[in-house]
């Protein structure tokens, strides 16, 4: 019955994960930034936004509209006022389009798509001083004073700078890059060591436990980033030999405010000595081997040592695929991370490379963040054990798996600077 169980579990985060696949961009951020005769709206995402359309709509309204995305409360009123500017509205029409309608001081000229990559968007729009005509027709339409406070609460007044002065422009400009930048800053990292406590993971050759290598490795790869990202928080998911239900290193992570997921673990084989040998990362996505299957069947295991299992077998399609959403709409980037990691083990000959996969792991799913699971080696290899259970292999790995995530953060920290 417990396999069965798993089998069928195994085959709902395929589902899961095949949704992921198809995910729509997640909207993180929207900024906007008047200067003088132009203005920027920078649109911020998680993935390629396809379809964009631009159009003035008068009286000052700038309308963008994008087709298969979606958003939060959060990221649709990520906008801040400033001087130049009358109001910046966002939300979801027809479940998947986003329109964003930003009024400015002057009249919109023309509207055009600069850039569009796989994170974000940037509108340049062209400003003209308003005519007599619409500055009446402004006035006009204007609340007075007591009307506003019913009919418009948050219309800000107009505070625009006089023609020809900047300085505010410029400040606010910096205030508002230096608020997004801290939004999005990878400051909080969160090592998970695979297994623990009542669950001892794989049993090696020479007796070396799975759970013992995956916290020693995870302490000291902590250590390595603290070194090597001053100012970082790293967390672990558990400090010391004790049990950690899967769904519950998620929920730790979040509450963290973590912004990456790592799970540290150690793979093995059936039979003991056996050749398979190398490191590996896994991303959350459907496994296109029967080893990754195996792989993910053998991790997610654990949840029949778990008192509330039932809870996973209770899990309908519908429920996953909403928990595991938040996650998904990282897969590219848990991609790069994973790659970023195998590279740099990759370049010390430390073990064999054994590439990037995808599986269906369940310590995945609730991580709301880019996510990775690390397979450190085969605890069933005779050289593996060997090098896992060692103080100086385990900080060989540390050190290599910790220049991987620093490499990755650096590329990060440069997309969100150029925003």
């Amino acid at each position: 019955m417990p396999q069965l169980r798993l089998t069928l579990l195994l085959l709902i985060i395929s589902t899961v994960a095949a949704a992921a696949q198809s995910a729509v961009p997640q909207l993180r951020d929207i900024t906007v930034r008047p200067s003088g005769s132009t203005a920027t709206i920078t649109l911020l995402f998680t993935g390629r936004v396809t379809t964009v359309v631009v159009e003035p709509k008068g009286n000052g309204v700038a309308q963008v509209r994008m087709k298969s995305v979606r958003a939060d409360e959060k990221a649709l009123t990520s906008a801040v006022v400033k001087p130049g500017l009358r109001s910046v509205r966002a939300h979801i029409e027809r479940t998947d389009v986003l329109v964003a309608n930003v009024t400015f001081t002057q009249t919109v000229a023309s509207m055009t798509v600069t850039k569009r990559d796989s994170v974000s968007v940037v509108v340049l729009v062209k400003l003209r001083p308003n005519s007599p005509a619409s500055a009446a027709t402004t006035s006009a339409a204007k609340p007075t004073k007591k009307e506003s406070s019913k009919t418009a609460p948050d219309e800000p007044p107009d505070t625009s700078p006089k023609a020809g002065n900047t300085d505010n422009n410029t400040a606010d400009n910096r205030t508002d890059n230096a608020l997004s930048r801290k939004r999005w800053a990878l400051n909080t990292i969160i090592i998970d060591p695979g297994h623990g406590g009542k669950d001892p993971g794989a049993l090696g050759i020479g007796e070396v436990k799975e759970k013992d290598v995956t916290l020693a490795t995870s302490k000291k790869i902590r250590e390595e980033l603290k070194k090597l990202m001053p100012g970082v928080k790293v967390l672990l998911t558990r400090e010391d030999d004790a049990f950690v239900e899967l769904y519950q290193r998620g929920q730790i992570a979040n509450k963290a405010g973590g912004k990456l997921f790592i799970s540290i673990h150690c793979n093995s084989m059936p039979e003991k000595p056996h050749p398979a040998s190398g490191f590996e990362c896994y991303i959350l996505r459907p496994g296109r081997s029967t080893d990754a299957a195996r792989v993910a069947l053998r991790e997610n295991s654990v949840i029949q040592l778990e008192y509330g299992q039932e809870r996973y077998a209770g899990m309908t399609t519908e429920t996953t695929i909403m928990a595991a959403m938040a996650q998904s709409a990282f897969a590219r980037f848990s991609e790069t991370l994973a790659q970023r990691i195998r590279e740099s083990v990759r370049t010390t000959d430390i073990l064999p490379d054994r590439g990037v996969h995808q599986a269906g792991f369940l310590v995945l799913v609730g991580a709301s963040m880019p996510s990775v699971l690390v397979e450190l080696g085969y605890l069933s290899n005779e050289h593996d054990a060997e090098l896992l259970g060692s103080k100086t292999g385990q900080r060989s790995l540390a050190r290599s798996v910790a220049k991987g995530i620093q490499r990755y953060a650096q590329e990060y920290e440069a997309i969100i600077k150029e925003q």
